[in-house]
C-alpha cells in the first residue's frame, strides 16, 4: 500500500486541530499561561501541517518556508510553555537567535541555493536539538512531577529527535538524492508521518502535565494551612519523618520546639475571632522571619505551632526558642488603639540516642510544653 503524503498530512491535522481546540479551551476556562503557549504550539502545528499539504499548489513562501517555521514554533512555544509551567526564571538561550538564522537559512535554500536536501538537514537538525532541549527540561522536573505525568511528553519529544535524525540519514543516504517533497520515498512519507502522530502524542503529552500540575497545587493546599502559610498537620507529619530519617542517617543532632499562644481563648473572647485569627497569622510571620529557611515549621492545631530544627545541639535550640519568644508579638490594636500583644511558651525537646521514633521526640516537647504553661506562661521549657 502506497501512503498519501497530503492525505497522511490532513487526517493528522484533524486530529491536531482538535487537540487545538480542547486545550485552548481549557486555557480559556484555567487561566494558566503555560496552556495558552501549548495552544499556539498545536496551531502552528496545524497550520504548517496544511501548508505542506498544498505545496505545489501555494508559494514556497507559504509551502516551504512558512511552513517550515511554524512546524519548528511549535516546540518554541512548547518550550515557552514548559519555562511558565515550571516556573523558571529564564527562556533557554539563543531562542530569538535560532528563529532568524532559520528564516534566513530557509528562505536561502527555497530562493538562492533551492536545495530540498540541505532545507531538510536545517529543518530536522533544529527539530531534533529543540526535541532534546525539550525532554532534557522535562527530565530535570522528574522528582517533582514523576514519570508517570513526564513519560508521554518525554517519549514524544525523543520520537521527534529519532525521526529528525533518522530522515537526515536518509537523505544523505538516497540514491540519485531527492529534489523535492512530492519526490520523497515512502520512507520519508512514513517518517513524516511518526513526525505527526508525534505531534498529536505532544498534546496529550501537554494534557498529562496539566493533570500533573493541579494534583501538584491541589497536594499543596491539602498540606498547608490558609490562614498563616506554614504546613499544617497532614503536611508536618510526614515531613518530620522524613527530618527524623535524616536525622538516623547523618547522625545529626535534632531539635523539637512545641509552641502554645498564651491565653489563646481570651484573646478570641475579649477581642473577636478576627483578632484570634491574625495573632495566628502574625505568629506565622514571626517563624518565617527568626529561623532558618530550611527549618521546618507548622501550625499542628488551634493555637499550637512546631518547629524543627537539625544540625543544633540543646544551647542553639534553647537560643532559638528564647529568640522567638522575645520576638515582636504585637498582633494589631484593639477598638480603643491599644496594642494587642501575646506571649507564648514553649517545649523544647532534642533527639536520644535511644529514641527509635519521631513520636518520642513530640511527646517529650508536649510534656515540657505542659509544664511550661503549669508553671507561668511566656517561658521555654526544656525536656
Amino acid at each position: 500500500m502506497t501512503l498519501h503524503l497530503p492525505t497522511v498530512l490532513f487526517f493528522a491535522g484533524l486530529l491536531t486541530v482538535a487537540m487545538t481546540v480542547g486545550i485552548g479551551l481549557l486555557a480559556y476556562r484555567e487561566r494558566r499561561d503555560y496552556l495558552w503557549h501549548w495552544t499556539a504550539a498545536l496551531a502552528s502545528t496545524f497550520v504548517g501541517m496544511v501548508l505542506f499539504a498544498v505545496r505545489g499548489s501555494a508559494p514556497d513562501l507559504l509551502t516551504v518556508v512558512l511552513a517550515n517555521m511554524l512546524l519548528l514554533g511549535n516546540l518554541l512555544f512548547t518550550l515557552s510553555g514548559y519555562q511558565r509551567l515550571f516556573r523558571l526564571s529564564k527562556a533557554p538561550r539563543g531562542m530569538g537567535a535560532l528563529v532568524v538564522v532559520q528564516l534566513i537559512a530557509f528562505l536561502w535554500l527555497t530562493y538562492g541555493l533551492d536545495h530540498y536536501p540541505s532545507r531538510v538537514h536545517a529543518f530536522n537538525s533544529t527539530l531534533a536539538a529543540l526535541s532534546l532541549a525539550s525532554a532534557h527540561l522535562l527530565w530535570q522536573q522528574r522528582h517533582r512531577l514523576g514519570w508517570t505525568v513526564l513519560a508521554l511528553p518525554v517519549i514524544a519529544h525523543l520520537l521527534h529527535a529519532g525521526i529528525g535524525v533518522t530522515r537526515i540519514v536518509m537523505t544523505l543516504t538516497d540514491a540519485g538524492g531527492v529534489t523535492s517533497l512530492h519526490a520523497a520515498s515512502q520512507a520519508h512519507v512514513v517518517a513524516i508521518m511518526l513526525n505527526s502522530f508525534a505531534a498529536i502524542a505532544l498534546a496529550f503529552g501537554f494534557l498529562a502535565l496539566h493533570a500533573g500540575d493541579l494534583l501538584e497545587e491541589l497536594n499543596e493546599q491539602a498540606s498547608t494551612d490558609a490562614l498563616t502559610g506554614l504546613l499544617n498537620r497532614r503536611g508536618f507529619d510526614p515531613a518530620l519523618q522524613l527530618e527524623w530519617e535524616r536525622h538516623r542517617r547523618l547522625s545529626q543532632p535534632l531539635a523539637l520546639l512545641l509552641i502554645d499562644i498564651d491565653h489563646f481563648k481570651r484573646i478570641n473572647d475579649l477581642h473577636g475571632h478576627a483578632a484570634g485569627d491574625a495573632a495566628l497569622r502574625h505568629l506565622g510571620q514571626v517563624l518565617r522571619q527568626h529561623l532558618r529557611p530550611y527549618d521546618l515549621s507548622a501550625r499542628i492545631g488551634g493555637e499550637e505551632f512546631c518547629v524543627v530544627q537539625s544540625g543544633v545541639h540543646p544551647e542553639e535550640a534553647r537560643q532559638t526558642a528564647e529568640r522567638l519568644r522575645k520576638a515582636d508579638l504585637c498582633f494589631g490594636l484593639d477598638a480603643q488603639g491599644e496594642a494587642m500583644r501575646m506571649t507564648i511558651s514553649i517545649g523544647l525537646a532534642t533527639a536520644r540516642p535511644e529514641d527509635t521514633e519521631p513520636a518520642q521526640l513530640l511527646a517529650r516537647a508536649d510534656t515540657a510544653l505542659y509544664l511550661a504553661k503549669a508553671e507561668g506562661r511566656n517561658r521555654v521549657m526544656p525536656g
